[in-house]
């Protein structure tokens, strides 16, 4: 994975949600060069805000209001890219999370999501329970199976680090959130979503211990 395989996949999923009305609101994600001739992509004005023991309805409050993510769905969900490479151009971490709304926007602010039932069994029906999710890739804090490279979290568990095969690539990050959690979104414009993005190889970073218990296999 490259800054610039990365670079251009994140190019891809802006135009696709932008053209499909799924992105509301949006901010590109900056590149900074970093000492040693590293580069980072997607960093946030909050840092670790998500990471602090506050309440999650401050945590979404906070990015929110700040403007401190990089793509805001129809209902209020927010998503935040990161990639850091070295001055190889390794990727040596990355950080991809999803902040659900505590709350839903009223008719006034989303007019379309009460008006258009496309998104009525995904977002808005009472029974539901939104939560955040994050993917981590982090080789330089592994531990076998306690503190996978590659792992998922959900729900903010601090000791929730469900393995994954390798490195999540911007493509297959928001895919996995659409499929599972706006599938009727999804499906209505599965054609333009679905269209080949920039190809990312994959290499899997699971150990042989990791592999013995449930872990994530992921797409490009």
């Amino acid at each position: 994975m490259t800054l610039q395989g990365v670079r251009q996949q994140l190019q891809d999923v802006y135009s696709r949600l932008i053209l499909t009305n799924l992105s509301v609101k949006q901010f590109h994600p900056k590149e900074q060069m970093l000492p040693g001739g590293g580069a980072s992509i997607g960093s946030t004005p909050l840092g670790s805000i998500s990471l602090r023991d506050v309440s999650y309805e401050q945590i979404y409050t906070e990015i929110e209001s700040k403007d401190g993510y990089h793509i805001k769905l129809p209902d209020g969900g927010l998503l935040i890219f990161q990639y850091t490479f070295d001055g190889g151009g390794v990727l040596t971490k990355h950080r991809l999370c999803y902040f659900p709304s505590f709350v839903l926007p009223t008719v006034d602010e989303a007019p379309h999501l009460y008006e258009n039932d496309e998104l009525y069994g995904d977002v808005i029906l009472k029974k539901l329970v939104r939560f955040p999710i994050r993917f981590d890739y982090d080789p330089g804090a592994h531990k076998d199976v306690v503190h996978p490279k590659s792992h998922l979290t959900l729900g903010q568990y601090e000791n929730c680090r469900i393995p994954i095969d390798g490195a999540v690539s911007p493509n297959a990050f928001v895919m996995f959130l659409l499929r599972n959690f706006y599938s009727n979104s999804y499906r209505k414009r599965k054609n333009t979503l679905d269209k080949k993005s920039h190809h990312i190889p994959t290499m899997s970073t699971l150990t042989i211990e990791e592999r013995r218990i449930a872990h994530f296999i992921t797409g490009r």
